[in-house]
């Protein structure tokens, strides 16, 4: 990748978060910074190509074991995006970096990835996971999906936020609407002035919004759960899937701080459901019964023991759980389904045979 190299080549103090062998970036030379779990990556990376590029700096990267302004440069391919809080992810980069350092960003552009069906994310949800300092364990998406969708305009808007809050005290030096790395993200190339500013919250400051999220007690993939709710009062709910939800309101200005917390129940009373009948179409499993609902979750047991929670779509009256791409026991398993609050509860379990074909 010439932009790479060009911005790179010549700088001798910086880092990959996450290299690969799967990807290289020629004539760039960086330390590889990876999290202690990342061995299977690393066999994954000696299956297809018979190595695996060395760890040299173990750490999360949301919070880089490197002192203030160290680097000459930060390179994070494919990487923003698995960030709960990308706010504060990008303020730890530009932390480590010293004045003239450069963060070499590239995301997954949404229509060119498996995110493309999902919208994309707006700033009052970055500032939501900001203001709760979200992290993999407490964000509704599971670690391996990808938390945020951008188009290339999108991520900007969210740096030139930061910009004129002077989080970020930086230029934006390079964009490529499709990275000529591998051609499925944006590049976004930007050069640090100096310090950002670090401010508190204002603790005076109204109520914007209301970010709710329904209280699931597992985590899903692919799914965009997050409700942004305009206005310092919560009078005019769009629809919401039936079920309890936790909602916290989040106070104008930046940095953003969180008013309060409650959660709200909504939907009418239901009892536990009742699967009746099941049907695969391809490799979607449908589910058929009574007190079924928007909000209506699912527990499959298989036969190796483990255990798999979804929280299925509601079409036209049926659960709909899409496996497409995931491995599908051959044999059967059993489901357990169980409605939320209002009411709700663990219905019957249901014997589920696999896929014919």
């Amino acid at each position: 990748m010439e932009l790479a190299r060009r911005f790179l080549g010549h700088l001798r103090r910086g880092v990959e978060i996450g290299a690969s062998a799967f990807a290289p970036f020629p004539g760039v030379r960086a330390w590889n910074l990876d999290q202690p779990a990342a061995r299977l990556f690393q066999e994954a990376q000696l299956r297809q190509f018979g190595r695996a590029l060395p760890i040299h700096v173990y750490g999360s990267a949301e919070a880089l074991p490197l002192g203030d302004g160290t680097l000459d440069f930060l390179l994070a391919s494919h990487v923003i995006e698995h960030m709960p809080d990308t706010i504060g992810a990008l303020g730890e980069w530009d932390r480590v970096l010293r004045p003239g350092g450069i963060l070499f960003l590239i995301a997954p552009h949404r229509d060119r990835n498996m995110d493309a069906e999902r919208p994309c994310t707006e700033l009052a949800h970055h500032l939501a996971d900001h203001a709760l300092a979200n992290t993999a364990q407490s964000d509704s998406m599971v670690p391996t999906s990808h938390y945020h969708v951008w188009r290339t305009g999108d991520f900007l808007a969210l740096v030139e936020l930061l910009r004129a809050e002077r989080f970020l005290e930086c230029s934006v030096a390079a964009v490529e609407d499709a990275d000529s790395h591998a051609g499925n993200g944006f590049t976004v190339v930007l050069e640090k002035r100096g310090p950002g500013a670090r401010r508190a919250p204002d603790p005076r400051a109204p109520v914007a919004f209301h970010r709710l999220v329904p209280d699931l007690g597992f985590q899903v993939t692919g799914r965009s759960l997050e409700v942004i709710v305009p206005g310092e009062r919560l009078d005019a709910l769009p629809r919401l899937a039936r079920g309890r939800w936790k909602v916290a309101a989040i106070r104008a200005g930046f940095p953003p701080g969180v008013a309060r917390r409650f959660e709200l129940e909504v939907g009418p009373r239901l009892p536990p459901p009742r699967l009746v009948r099941t049907r695969w179409t391809g490799q979607r499993l449908f589910f058929s019964g009574e007190h079924l609902a928007d909000g209506t979750c699912l527990e499959a047991t298989y036969p190796d023991g483990s255990v798999h929670r979804a929280l299925p779509l509601y079409v036209e009256g049926e659960l709909l759980v899409d496996l497409t791409g995931l491995t599908v026991p051959p044999a059967g398993f059993t489901v357990l389904p169980f409605n939320p609050p209002p009411g709700g509860g663990q219905g019957e379990a249901i014997y589920v045979s696999p896929p014919a074909g």
